[in-house]
Parts: structure tokens; C-alpha cells; sequence
């Protein structure tokens, strides 16, 4: 079973399938493109976890389901509920509430010394006023408990209008609760491991590309990543050992973890934040694929069946480079979309896609969703790609209207 049929999750449908596994897909949209390889589809939101595990007990009278999993979808808690009733494969329903409560994850952290920014939560308007007093000169980072996809996210400082940064970060998360991070200068990168005895199986660290802060600030919006991330060896074995003391602190003790780092000006990497599933952004399904050989899709398919998940599958079998941007156009209906064929003629292009068509609208940038579509290239090394990823972004001009 996988959890979501959307076009992020189609590469796990089709690994499965190349698998020869019977599919059964779960998602609220009928015409969900995973459907089309799934072979049992079943109608339900996959943030409604009830309705997920009483559909998926009642399927499985019928079709005994072996394993379930997802990936690009915050969802964990849906995953780890439907496998908990099943008797399948998972992480504990303690651990898949900790990953989806940014708040509790990070006392997590603190009681088991597992480095991280300073957080506070924030219930009041007035309560975050005081906290941007305490240094005018210094950057939070407010968001969600509960949020994904950047939606809510907010780069502040006591510049911000707190009565407007409050509710508009609140107006995005389900629960209604907010948490105030430190904003720490650094190096931002996603981690992609996976967790086997004891280790910390990390194939490829990407470097978050932030360099549009400031142009959609304060909404936090992140441009894509770069594989390889420019880090020492020491470096990486310090964030190998914070991803397995962060997954140990909130209950995970094998599977698939994804991360997101900054190292501060110690050099110390800090936890952000940990999600129980493979990420999205083509980052489990392409970048690190491309660059390593290593296929964490199949290692959680594998897992989630509860079968043997061999070390040497996750250990990269060549070093290469992967770069992935987004476009991102003024808002305004798009009356064209030029210069696909162009882009189509890099030899470095390794996918890429629009998110909307000619006539639709294109929304003012204020979360991930709202991007234009991607590009990815793949080279022989970092300098490489960063110039054919240009390249590749200056191919595509989408001319909207007002």
C-alpha cells in the first residue's frame, strides 16, 4: 500500500511495480496519476487517518497488504496508524506523533542533548512581540507545528508586525499552534538516511539553495539543492551521528529519515527539523539516484515488507553531481510558456516540469506549492552542474498577464 497517488509519489508506484508487486494506492483525488500503476485504488485523504486505517482494514480482509509506506507526503502518522493495524513493518505511533509535532520533536531533542536551534512556543500575538524584543538585531524563524511545504513558514524580526506574523503563521496549521525557532546563519542542507543496526547510512547531502531570502521575505522560500553538499569528511560523520542521536531521541530506531541541517558558525551541525519518510523535491527519486547509485525508494519498499535491507545497497557506488531550481514568475494568468524544445537540447538534463499550464494562474510566491515547475540536471562534479542548472533555467520564459 502506498499512502498518496500524486506526481511526486509516482516513482514509488513504478519501482514497485518494477518489483512485480500488487499495488494499492490510497488518495482523496480520483484522477491521481499514481492510479493509473496502482492496481486497487482507494478514495480517502491521506491526512485522514482514521478514514485511511478503516479503509485499509477493510481492504485487507479481502487483499492482505504486505506493506505500507509513503513518500513525498507528511503523512507518517496515516502510515505508521494503517501499519500498526495490520501488524506491518513500521516506526511506533509515538514516534510518527513526534515527527508530525515539530513543538514536541524538539523537546525531544533538548531532553536527550541532541543540538538544535533555540524554539520556544508561541501562543499569543503579545507573546511574540516580547520574544522579538529581547534582540532587535537578531532573526526568528515562525511556523507551524504541523505545517508542511513551507506553508506558514516566516523568516521575522521585531521590524515584523507581530498581531499580522502571528495569525498569518497560525492560518496554516490544522492544530492552531505555533513554534518561534532562532534563524542560524549557516549552510542549510537535506540529509537523506536511512537507518540500519545501529548506522546511519547516509548516500548524499544536499546543499539548500536560499539564495532568494531575501526577495520573498518573510516567506521562506527554498530554490532547490545541490548534490554535493561542499563538507569535509568530518563534517559528515558529525551529521551522521546528530541524524541517529535525533531519530534514537524521538523513538526511530530503523527506516528511512530525512533531515533538515544547518551548521552553525561552530561548525556544529543543528537539527531543524526530522521527517519519518523519503523526501520530496525529486530528491530520493532523482538527485540522489543520479549521484550515487543508491535507490532509498527501494530500501523503504524492502523494509516496509519486512524484508532484509542489505548495508551495501545503501553505500553510494560512484560520486556525481545533481543540481535542482525552480522558476518562479510573477503572479498573473499564463498566457505562454516558451522555450521547452530549447531546454529539452541540454545534454546535463535530467528531468524537469511545470506545475500549471497556459491560461491557469500563477499565485504570488508565498510556499513551496506555489513554484512554476523544475528543472534538474546531473554532471561529474558540483561546478559542472551549477552552470548547466543556469543554463537550463534561463531556456524557459513564462509570460503572464495581470
Amino acid at each position: 500500500m502506498i499512502v498518496g497517488a500524486g506526481v511526486e509519489q509516482v516513482p514509488a508506484y513504478e519501482a514497485a511495480k518494477k518489483r512485480g508487486l500488487i499495488i494499492v494506492g490510497t488518495d482523496m483525488d480520483s484522477y491521481a496519476p499514481g492510479f493509473d500503476l496502482a492496481d486497487y485504488k482507494i478514495l480517502v485523504s491521506t491526512r485522514d487517518a482514521d478514514a485511511t486505517e478503516k479503509a485499509a482494514l477493510k481492504f485487507h480482509q479481502e487483499h492482505p497488504v504486505h506493506g505500507v509506506m509513503t513518500i513525498a507526503n507528511d503523512v507518517p502518522f496515516t502510515v505508521a496508524r494503517v501499519a500498526h493495524s495490520l501488524a506491518l513493518p513500521s516506526i511506533s505511533l509515538e514516534a510518527a506523533t513526534c515527527v508530525t509535532d515539530k513543538l514536541l520533536m524538539k523537546e525531544r531533542f533538548v531532553a536527550e542533548g541532541v543540538p538544535c536551534p533555540w524554539f520556544a512556543r508561541v501562543d499569543t500575538a503579545t507573546q511574540l512581540r516580547d520574544y522579538l524584543n529581547d534582540d532587535c538585531k537578531q532573526d526568528f524563524v515562525l511556523k507551524p507545528v504541523d505545517g508542511r511545504g513551507a506553508r506558514g513558514v516566516l523568516l521575522i524580526n521585531s521590524e515584523v508586525d507581530s498581531e499580522w506574523a502571528f495569525g498569518e503563521s497560525k492560518s496554516w496549521g490544522d492544530s492552531g499552534r505555533l513554534i518561534l525557532e532562532k534563524f542560524i546563519p549557516g549552510m542549510q542542507l537535506s540529509t537523506e538516511s536511512f537507518i540500519l543496526d545501529g548506522k546511519c547510512f547516509t548516500p548524499a547531502i544536499a546543499e539548500r539553495n536560499y539564495a532568494r531570502l531575501e526577495q520573498f521575505r518573510p516567506n521562506i522560500i527554498e530554490d532547490g539543492g545541490t548534490i554535493p553538499a561542499p563538507l569535509d569528511a568530518k563534517t559528515r560523520e558529525l551529521i551522521d551521528d546528530v541524524i541517529l542521536r535525533g531519530a534514537a531521541a524521538i523513538g526511530i530506531t530503523a527506516g528511512i529519515v530525512k533531515g533538515d541541517i544547518v551548521i552553525d558558525h561552530a561548525g556544529q551541525p543543528l537539527i531543524i527539523e526530522l521527517a519519518a519518510r523519503l523526501s520530496g523535491g525529486w530528491f530520493a527519486t532523482h538527485q540522489i539516484p543520479s549521484a550515487t547509485g543508491v535507490s532509498l525508494v527501494d530500501a523503504v519498499i524492502s523494509y516496509s515488507l519486512g524484508e532484509t535491507v542489505f548495508s551495501s545497497k545503501l553505500i553510494p557506488q560512484f560520486h556525481r553531481a545533481t543540481a535542482i531550481r525552480y522558476w518562479f514568475p510573477p503572479d498573473g494568468i499564463i498566457s505562454s510558456i516558451e522555450g521547452e524544445e530549447k531546454l529539452r537540447q541540454i545534454p546535463s538534463l535530467l528531468s524537469y516540469g511545470f506545475f500549471r499550464k497556459q491560461g491557469e494562474l500563477q499565485p504570488k510566491i508565498r510556499m513551496h506549492s506555489d513554484r512554476f515547475g523544475y528543472v534538474i540536471v546531473s554532471g561529474d562534479n558540483r561546478d559542472e552542474v551549477l552552470i548547466q542548472v543556469d543554463q537550463a533555467l534561463k531556456c524557459i520564459y513564462v509570460k503572464v498577464e495581470e
